[in-house]
Formats: structure tokens, sequence, C-alpha cells
């Protein structure tokens, strides 16, 4: 079986959304939810929340996942990627002589994301050893219709492009948000070459919400409550 380790990053100060990643969704911390959808995948031989925040930690071990070590704060800052912090926590463990094959990063803000979502993921990514998986979504409408919004003037982004038919235009993909995952190594480089190196697990609409906003948040919570009475 491949050893995965699943990092969780959760760091205190997000600004848009006062403590976004412990605020209750259906009555719960929001970060209970991908925690639980990991945990019942079975995929990962050690789940990690990488925090800053004694008080996430204390949230989080009180729903029975361990946290090993706390993030330094000089990587928990909101300029700091995610890459850092990924290759921090696999050098913590590696000195502990715990060492993986694949390393993956779920959002603590992923409600949405179910287990099978992971499954499958995990499984096509076995078919592609040496690539990046990452979650995407179709974008609603085509790209090629977008504008840039001058005060209340409207500039197309690719002159007359908004006048083609969505028949005659691409499907274009964007990253969700969600979750990566990656094989380990990737990390035995200075820097990881994402943009050559990706393949895709397209998630539907319904499950594949950004929370950045209030509005996404409240979004996010009308899906989930909507999901589960189909």
């Amino acid at each position: 079986m491949t050893k995965r380790l699943l990092i969780i990053p959760a760091r205190s100060g997000s600004k848009r959304i006062k403590n976004k990643n412990i605020r209750l969704f259906q009555k719960k911390p929001i970060i209970y939810f991908p925690l639980e959808e990991a945990r019942k995948s079975k995929l990962f031989e050690k789940i990690h929340v990488s925090t800053d925040s004694k008080k996430i930690k204390k949230i989080v071990e009180s729903l029975n996942f361990k946290v090993d070590f706390l993030r330094p704060k000089k990587l928990a800052g909101d300029k700091v990627s995610t890459e850092k912090v990924l290759r921090y926590v696999v050098r913590e463990y590696e000195k502990m002589n715990l060492y993986f094959e694949e390393i993956w990063s779920i959002t603590p803000c992923s409600p949405l994301i179910n287990k099978s979502d992971l499954i499958k993921a995990a499984k096509k990514l076995n078919r592609y050893k040496k690539k990046i998986i990452l979650s995407v979504s179709k974008y609603s409408v085509p790209i090629d219709w977008a504008f840039k919004k001058k005060k209340d003037f409207l500039i197309p982004l690719i002159k007359d492009s908004y006048k083609k038919r969505s028949q005659d235009i691409l499907d274009m993909y964007h990253d969700t948000g969600n979750f990566v995952g990656i094989p380990v190594s990737f990390f035995k480089s200075k820097k990881i070459n994402f943009d050559k190196n990706y393949i895709a697990y397209e998630l539907p609409k319904k499950r594949s919400v950004d929370i950045d906003t209030l509005e996404d948040f409240q979004l996010a919570e009308i899906l989930y409550v909507g999901s589960k009475k189909i």
C-alpha cells in the first residue's frame, strides 16, 4: 500500500473570514469535514494539521486527530506558500524517521469533499506515478467572454472574443483550491515544477466551492444541506 501523508494547512489569522478554519459549519468546526472524510477514505498513514495556533490544535485534538507539532510563526504569514509549509512538515517527519511516498494536502475549508473523491484521485495518481494530481472544475462560462470592469465600463479581455459561440470554444478548467497529491520525489528538488506535471481530478460544481468570503461560506452550507436531502 502506498504510504501517504495528508497535510491540512490551518494557520490562524485569516483576514476575510475571522477564524475561518474553525468557524462552525453545520454546528461543527469546518475543518472537521475534510478530516473526517480523509479518515474514512483509509488512504493516509498519517493525517497532520499544520497550524501555528494552540487553539486550533486543541480543537483538532478534541476531534480525535493528534497534532504532532506546531508550525513556526515564520511559516504562518499570509504570504507564505503552501509548498513551503508542506516541505517543512515533510522534513519534520523525516527527522522522526517517518517517510512517505506521497504528500497530499487538503484545505481546511473543504466541507464538500468526500472520501470517494479522494479514493478516485488516489487511484488516478497511481496510474501517473511521476505527476501531481490537482482538483479542478470546469469554468461555468467560457473565459473568452471575460471583461475587465473600469468604473461602470466593461472592456473585453480579448477583443471580440465575447462574440464567440460557446460551442466553438474549448472547455477551460480552474484549480478549485480543495486538494493536491504530490509524489514525495518532487520534494527532493529545490523547486517543484508544477506547470509541466499536473494531472486533473475534476470535481463537480456542487463539491468545488473555494471558501474565501462569507458568501462562499453560505453557499457551501446550502450545497451541503441540499446534498443530504437528495
